[in-house]
């Protein structure tokens, strides 16, 4: 099989994948964010780790991955990464996975810097304290999906950063993505920001993100804030 082919099937699996968790909207404003249109309305959670209760016996391993799992993570996942760049993303970010034997069934990330606004390049809402994470990028093989391995992973992450002394958790999920939402309900999230960044990236313009709507616990974010437009040569967090 070819690269080409590869691409192209991952590719149409994950637009079958949206299609099927009612995700068309989704897929509509990631398509007009490729061609320099961000239109990303979201919603920030906030959850205690130790909330999540301790994991059920089970067969399959998590672990932290490192650079030389860089390769697996490539071969799961339905996007179009390399694995340098997914390399590059473990000097700034966590990686755990879930496996199955050596076999990889899904991943999923954690950042200790920062709460970023999404899809900006790494632009933050603001910085992560010591006791606090940001949870994001839950990923599980189409092979896996259907034997519960999400709640298992998270579990598994949770508990690891209660250890760490890392209470607090936050995660961010686009407002029309019911199944991620209703996921993380069940882990004691609470949606507690809604917000909404725009963008338009051609002639190298600013966006705005903004504050819609907040609830307790509030958060150390701004009511409104610039998003500086991004340039060739400029790193992202």
């Amino acid at each position: 099989m070819t690269p080409e082919t590869t691409n192209e099937r991952g590719i149409l699996q994950r637009f079958i994948g949206r299609l099927k968790h009612g995700l068309v909207i989704q897929e509509i404003l990631d398509r007009l964010m490729r061609r320099g249109l961000v239109l990303y309305p979201y919603l920030v959670t906030a959850e205690r780790s130790a909330d999540a209760g301790q994991p059920p016996d089970s067969p399959y391993v998590v672990r932290e991955l490192q650079p030389q799992d860089a390769a697996e993570i490539a071969r799961i996942t339905v996007r179009q990464v390399s694995e340098t760049s997914i390399i590059n993303d473990l000097t700034r970010a966590r990686c755990y996975g879930i496996f199955d034997g050596r076999r990889l069934a899904g991943y999923t990330w954690v950042s200790t810097r920062l709460l970023p606004v999404p899809a900006s390049r790494g632009v933050a809402l603001y910085e992560l304290n010591s006791d606090e994470a940001y949870l994001y990028d839950m990923f599980i093989s189409p092979d896996f999906r259907g034997g519960r391995l999400a709640p298992l992973l998270r579990m598994h992450v949770l508990q690891q950063l209660v250890k760490e002394g890392r209470t607090q958790c936050y995660s961010i999920t686009l407002l029309f993505n019911r199944s991620s939402r209703r996921f993380k309900a069940r882990f004691g999230a609470r949606e507690v920001e809604l917000r909404l960044y725009m963008h338009l990236r051609a002639g190298g313009l600013n966006g705005v993100d903004l504050r819609l709507w907040r609830r307790r616990p509030h958060l150390r974010t701004r009511l409104a804030q610039k998003v500086a437009a991004y340039r060739k040569g400029t790193s992202g967090g």
